[in-house]
């Protein structure tokens, strides 16, 4: 006797139709994934991961004129607080000239940055006494932007107070606010989709971070090391490097960054290498000068052999499964644009990698 299979019921036919788009739907979101490359900038406050962010959106986006015109009161301000923050540390310590007096009451009672104000900060700001305190205490003053940062701002003082002001690229990457809360960046490299997570660096804003580390690909951590002889905002008993070691020790140490990739960026190269012949590591490190004479580094200039001892120190708190160092200066599009190549290719070996074992 023959057995028939009976017709598919229209339930039936409906269901393997549904089957058969949800298995389509799994392996386009699967090959949408591997397009997908998710990277965490973490490091502490003012070690540049803003501003790194910043390049990387520039090179590989579009920086729209809309976002360029949202800096110009941010620029004008750092100017004017920089300018009054000088003022006032003359003030206190008593070593404001008195020809100066006038122009530095007009800055002190100003709210906002007129072409008035700009010509007295940029005459105030070029007076001897002045600039030989900003060096003296610059750092110490903890300005938004840094020394560098101040003096690129009130060299441009004049520009800012224009009614046709509009900020252009270095003003862009120039301006320094502090990350507060998460920002996500995306942008696409040759069919990846890349996106970028910045965070706040500042104690208060890192148990924030939690919310970040969710399916992370690589993580950029940045490090500022010409901040060797820095102390921190929030807490002036705590140096600076110190801080970012600890930090770095206390994140590659972390269950859920288990075989994630860390890329340590040793950012603000430029400004290490102005600061060396003034303030030389072993004032800090008192373990520096056996390295410095040590064979493995004879015959290195006094700025590589710096960031190497500065590396080793990374390295020597590293517990995670693997990092790779580069020097870097998140203010130089060229840098950032060289290094992000070589972060890309290493994150593609890796995942290469991975994929034969």
């Amino acid at each position: 006797m023959m057995c028939f299979r009976s017709k598919k019921t229209d339930d039936e036919v409906a269901q393997e139709t549904r089957n058969k788009e949800i298995e389509q739907s799994i392996k386009h979101d699967m090959k949408v994934e591997e397009k997908n490359v998710k990277i965490l900038i973490l490091g502490t406050g003012d070690a540049g991961k803003t501003t790194f962010t910043k390049q990387l959106t520039c090179l590989h986006g579009v920086l729209s004129k809309e976002t360029l015109e949202s800096y110009s009161f941010i620029l004008k301000d750092l100017a004017l607080r920089g300018a009054q923050t000088l003022v006032s540390c003359a003030e206190e310590t008593q070593v404001l000239p008195a020809a100066l007096s006038d122009k530095a009451k007009s800055i002190m009672d100003a709210q906002v940055l007129t072409p008035q104000v700009a010509t007295d900060i940029q005459s105030i700001t070029k007076d001897p006494v002045l600039v030989q305190l900003l060096e003296a205490k610059g750092e110490s003053l903890q300005m938004q932007g840094g020394v560098s940062g101040v003096k690129y701002y009130w060299q441009n003082a004049d520009r800012y107070a224009s009614d046709s002001f509009t900020p252009n690229n270095e003003d862009y990457f120039k301006a320094r606010i502090k990350t507060t809360g998460i920002v996500e960046s995306t942008f696409s490299v040759s069919g990846t989709n890349f996106t970028i997570v910045d965070v706040g660096g500042q104690r208060s804003e890192r148990k924030k971070w939690l919310h970040c580390f969710g399916s992370v690909d690589s993580i950029i951590f940045l490090a500022a090391i010409n901040e060797y002889d820095m102390v921190l905002e929030e807490d002036e008993t705590e140096n600076r490097l110190v801080e970012s070691i600890k930090l770095w020790r206390a994140l590659t140490n972390a269950p859920f960054f288990k075989g994630i990739p860390f890329i340590l960026f040793l950012n603000k190269s430029d400004l290490f290498q102005e600061k060396l012949p003034k303030v030389p590591l072993q004032e800090i490190f008192a373990d520096y000068p056996s390295f410095h004479n040590s064979p493995a580094v004879a015959g290195m200039s006094d700025f590589e052999k710096g960031w190497r001892f500065i590396k080793e120190q990374y390295a020597k708190y590293f517990a995670g499964s693997s990092f790779y160092a580069h020097t870097t200066c998140a203010v130089d599009t060229a840098s950032c644009q060289k290094v992000f190549k070589s972060v890309q290719e290493q994150m593609f070996k890796d995942a290469f990698d991975d994929k034969a074992i």
